[in-house]
């Protein structure tokens, strides 16, 4: 019998589950501060398996595509002095274990004609103390234009360098490790030059480092938003120490049991710490907020006291099924990050459920009932449901009205909804990870790079002047687009090559098959085979392109994908493949993806919580009442959302199923207080069931939206507008559930009594 269990739990069981409790906490604890920071952000990257072990294969044919980009700004660049910096920079960055090679202008080769054909001679004449030297380097660069962008700017104030990193897939620290030795060379060498360092690698690693900040900025100002609110509408020590005990106690065991699994923090499961909080305190809030209610003699408190909790049981527990089921939507998601959050969000909830309907009671059984004045309730608040009860009893048609307006407005916006990732977007304009990526987006030739891997379909080498030809005619349609900054393929090598061998300009036809074989033969007697070995396989099947892209995010990169996919069908035909890939590629296969699995997550909690409202209230009328001002404030927020500009991203695309599964908490609580008091009169069962539970769900909505706004201050955009916007939709089902639901109930009671009669 619950009773019983109830009753033996807060008198004789007291003790003992207050020690189980302590000690599971202190060894959860204990896992807790194992948790760490993802490093390489596996868990962002979806898993398909098609297009992963077509990236398998590019990183196997031609090693690591996360190259970093360093830029050296300096305004006599090109003479002694500022050539001298770029040399320092490339020995001292070459020295860092980790790095596989750094290519420059200090190190960087030209073929030029000799008296037997091609000779390999530095791009950087040796004549330093010569009086035409800078002149002579400015002719060398002029001889050899597949340079422009990648080592020189166009106004060749500012010089790149290409940090290319060795493949160790099993050595996790290697990025950081060389990361945070060329930021310490370039902390040295700033008084000499400007330098900005960007790549996808700098992105992962300071994405976690913000993560990391994130987590000491946004907890505590968690907390201490629970303290100020519980403390202000309670005013009583217990009505803040219990709700923050419970919230406390049940972030330490979701947080262990995520320890324990073996996963690790990022940019997603960030929201996981945050999240738990705010959702944990909300049942506790019912709770205590039922036992400020409690009436009668103190000496049967225990009594009273277990009544209340069998009373307030079912919703809460209801309440906490529907939020899981929001969350446990989400994991349909191909992103292993959104995955984890969503389950063990949804762990979290139902271990906050527990420990709510435990901890609180047995706290609360060493305390006397309250007097009186806690009962009532005065002030705004008391006012405030007040007014909005009369509200609803005398203008229902207008609340229903006023609010199909605004949703007809916001049904404007969701046309003008995008999905949109980008990670250097996603900062705040003064992290300096995006400035410097801007700045080297401005000067050189962009940040990332789409990769494309052709091959012969027969399996043949790629020996034939056909094949090259086509190579030649993709790299002249991919760099007609605006997106696009630079392509470099084998034919940045061969153009130059042919040139001085023929003293020929190969522009976009390769040279006769026997000549071309020819080349192709040079350039794999030359004694170093790393820059050919990054383009072309050493059997050479599979060629490499190199689309170096400005900073754009996935939108436009996937609309650029979609034209050089039709490009490459058109340009090569049946006979070869022509296989998009790369570390930026992945990414925005996975932004393509999120519309989709946002609308699978948020059909699927909604089914999951339309049939949790109907086995709670068993009626199909009230389940469809019910899911009016829940579905409601949800379009406002995706409206807004479409005209403000705001993407959908790995972030924004969780709020819909998020946000439905707590805006239904309060709906519950006031139907099953509509159900008990509701005698065949909607107007009447209305103003009680408003007045009366109006005020926990006040409390509890504004402890929920106040809890996601801490995470405004976070660093990333989406996490920023996740925060805001859930806690904005939050306040907008209060809204729909104190004035919308109300009169909806009215309303439908009323059309009902007509039919009957």
């Amino acid at each position: 019998d619950r009773s019983a269990i109830l009753h033996y739990l807060l008198t004789r069981g007291r003790v003992p589950y207050l020690i189980v409790l302590i000690g599971l906490t202190i060894v959860l604890a204990f896992f807790v501060s194992r948790l760490r920071i993802e490093q390489e952000p596996e868990s962002m990257v979806s898993r398909q398996a098609d297009r992963l072990a077509v990236y398998e294969n590019f990183r196997d044919q031609f090693g690591n595509d996360e190259d970093l980009l360093l830029s050296i700004t300096h305004r006599q660049l090109l003479q002694p002095t500022g050539l001298a910096v770029v040399h320092d920079l490339t020995q001292r960055v070459a020295a860092i274990d980790g790095v596989r090679q750094v290519l420059s202008l200090s190190n960087a080769r030209q073929l030029v004609a000799g008296p037997y054909g091609a000779v390999d001679i530095p791009l950087v004449p040796n004549s330093v103390g010569s009086a035409d030297f800078t002149e002579e380097v400015r002719v060398s660069l002029q001889r050899n234009p597949q340079y422009q962008g990648l080592l020189i700017s166009t106004d060749q104030q500012t010089a790149g360098l290409v940090i290319e990193l060795e493949d160790r897939r099993e050595d996790a620290a290697l990025r950081r490790h060389v990361i945070e030795g060329v930021r310490a060379i370039m902390a040295d060498e700033a008084s000499r030059a400007e330098l900005h360092l960007t790549g996808v690698g700098v992105q992962k690693i300071d994405v976690a480092d913000l993560v990391q900040r994130d987590q000491g900025v946004i907890l505590p100002l968690v907390v201490t938003i629970l303290v100020f609110v519980l403390s202000v509408i309670f005013r009583r020590p217990s009505g803040v120490l219990l709700p923050l005990l419970t919230t406390v106690i049940s972030l330490i065991w979701t947080l262990g049991l995520y320890v324990l699994c073996g996963f690790e923090l990022n940019t997603i499961t960030a929201l996981l710490p945050p999240v738990v909080m705010v959702l944990a305190v909300s049942n506790s809030i019912h709770l205590y907020n039922g036992w400020l209610h409690l009436e009668g003699d103190d000496s049967q408190r225990i009594e009273h006291l277990v009544c209340k909790v069998r009373e307030l049981f079912t919703p809460c527990l209801f309440t906490a099924l529907t939020t899981s089921f929001g969350l446990i939507s989400l994991t349909v998601s191909s992103v292993p990050a959104v995955q984890h959050f969503a389950l063990f969000a949804a762990i979290g909830v139902m271990i906050s459920l527990f420990i709510s309907l435990t901890l609180v009671p047995v706290g609360l059984s060493y305390l006397p009932l309250p007097p009186p004045m806690y009962r009532t309730g005065t002030g705004l608040l008391r006012w405030s449901l007040d007014r909005i009860s009369q509200a609803t009893v005398h203008a229902p048609r207008s609340i229903v009205l006023v609010a199909l307006l605004l949703l007809i407005g916001a049904l404007f916006g969701l046309p003008r909804l995008q999905n949109n990732t980008d990670m250097v977007g996603f900062l705040r304009d003064d992290a300096p990870l995006a400035r410097d990526t801007r700045f080297i987006d401005r000067h050189l030739a962009g940040v990332n790079a789409l990769e494309y891997m052709i091959s012969r379909k027969d399996g043949l080498p790629l020996e034939s002047a056909d094949d090259y030809a086509q190579i030649a005619a993709f790299e002249d349609v991919a760099e007609n687009r605006a997106s696009v900054a630079k392509t470099f393929s084998i034919l940045t090598l061969l153009r130059p090559l042919h040139r001085a061998e023929t003293d020929e300009s190969w522009a976009t036809a390769p040279p006769d098959p026997d000549q071309l074989r020819y080349e192709l033969d040079l350039l794999a007697m030359a004694p170093d085979q790393s820059l050919q070995r990054r383009f072309l396989s050493a059997d050479r099947t599979t060629a490499r392109i190199s689309v170096w892209l400005h900073d754009v995010g996935s939108r436009k990169a996937l609309a650029l994908v979609d034209r050089l996919d039709a490009a490459g069908r058109s340009i090569f035909g049946a006979d070869y493949r022509v296989v998009p890939t790369g570390s930026f590629y992945m990414m925005t296969q996975d932004s393509n993806r999120l519309v989709s699995d946002t609308l699978k997550s948020f059909a699927l909690s909604l089914t999951l919580i339309v049939l949790s409202i109907l086995v709670l209230i068993r009626s199909v009328r009230l389940t469809l009442l019910a899911m009016i001002p829940n579905v409601i404030p949800i379009l406002w927020t995706f409206g807004l959302m479409g005209y403000c500009g705001i993407d959908l991203s790995t972030g924004t695309a969780m709020i819909g199923a998020v946000a439905i599964g707590l805006a239904v908490d309060d709906t519950i609580h006031y139907l099953v207080h509509y159900q008990r008091v509701y005698s065949g009169d909607a107007r009447a069962a209305v103003l009680l069931t408003t007045t009366r539970i109006g005020r926990a769900l006040m409390i509890a909505t504004l402890v929920l939206a106040l809890g996601f706004w801490a995470g405004c201050l976070g660093s990333f955009k989406p996490t920023i507008y996740f925060s805001f916007l859930v806690g904005g939709t939050l306040l907008g089902a209060l809204a729909c559930d104190l004035l919308v639901l109300p009169a909806c109930l009215i309303l439908g009671s009323k059309a009902r009594r007509e039919v009957v009669a």
